[in-house]
């Protein structure tokens, strides 16, 4: 495989770990690849490393230093509208965990895989489990998605709303789902949520089953990972977690709804009937009566292979 692949990271405050990260795309096996940084405002060393990598290996590229602060989702929409129109494959990485030798190797082997089935015109989506890391890169769970306590497949538009099933590390975008995913809604914090939403809304998303990235959980994370395997003895604990997260899951409710909004109103037409009837659906949520919500919110945030403990969550929350 000759392809050249695109990376995009944005840089916040990570001086103490983009070394260790920039080594690892240097050490993939598949080295014909460009990386495109966009610093958001840090305030340490973090740009100096990256300018020293751009003198040292002519595939980095910083284009922005400074603010403002766009944050996650914004910064890597804001890459993604720079990356050279003769991009076919863009990865998204964070600036503080390491990519496994083999990680660009297996995610483009998936991806063209899916391109000879479905098309390069599709937009696809292709992501990998991680390994869960400390800070000092020693491993706390060898599989993100067992200690997180689902599986990413089947990948459907219901599964994506009521939980978000790719992580941002290890994404892949081919160029028809980079031209398809648009600005993320405004309420957005993160990126994932909305280009695994637009990939399985419109096109596929592929899950390999092998960790390529170590997934590095430390005191700054934007976010991380929490062992969410079930278990009886963590019931009292969930009640109190539901009547105290009543604020937060509001908060994922709207956003959720948002996502739904804007998805409807930009490719409304081209959506899957069932879709969009269950997207319309959730762009109304928030604002029902409480009675009504309550069973709704049993229709579109509870999935069949979601436990108790998930469940209770949602109708106290909600």
């Amino acid at each position: 495989m000759t392809a050249t692949v695109d990376i995009v990271m944005s840089v916040l405050d990570r001086e103490r770990f983009l070394a260790a990260t920039l080594e690892s795309f240097a050490a993939q096996t598949h080295a014909e690849w460009r990386l495109w940084v966009r610093d958001d405002g840090s305030t340490d060393g973090s740009v100096d490393i990256v300018r020293q990598w751009e003198r040292r290996d002519s595939r980095v590229k910083l284009l922005h230093v400074g603010g403002p602060r766009l944050g996650a989702a914004g910064a890597y929409g804001w890459l993604l509208q720079r990356v050279p129109t003769d991009a076919r494959y863009v990865f998204t990485a964070d600036a503080d965990d390491v990519w496994l030798p083999h990680k660009i190797e297996l995610s483009l082997e998936a991806m063209m895989s899916a391109e000879r089935v479905n098309g390069a015109s599709t937009p696809i989506l292709v992501h990998t489990d991680l390994v869960v890391v400390d800070e000092a890169l020693e491993v706390i769970h060898p599989s993100f998605w067992e200690l997180m306590a689902f599986d990413p497949e089947p990948a459907t538009v219901e599964r994506q709303m009521v939980r978000n099933l790719v992580t941002g590390p290890t994404l892949m975008l081919n160029r028809a789902l980079v031209d398809a995913i648009g600005p993320a809604p405004s309420a957005s914090r993160f990126q994932d949520p909305w280009y695994g939403l637009v990939a399985t809304a419109l096109g596929r998303v592929v899950a390999v089953r092998e960790a390529t990235v170590l997934y590095r959980q430390h005191g700054s994370n934007a976010m991380g990972a929490r062992d969410r395997r079930s278990s009886i003895r963590r019931l009292p604990g969930a009640i109190i977690d539901g009547l105290r997260g009543g604020g937060r899951f509001r908060a994922d409710l709207e956003h959720s709804a948002a996502m739904a909004r804007v998805i409807v109103e930009r490719y409304g037409p081209t959506l899957r009937e069932t879709d969009r009837a269950l997207l319309s659906g959730l762009a109304e949520l928030p604002g029902k009566p409480f009675l009504t919500r309550k069973r709704d919110l049993l229709r579109y945030r509870v999935l069949p292979e979601e436990g108790m403990l998930h469940t209770l969550g949602v109708l106290l929350r909600g």
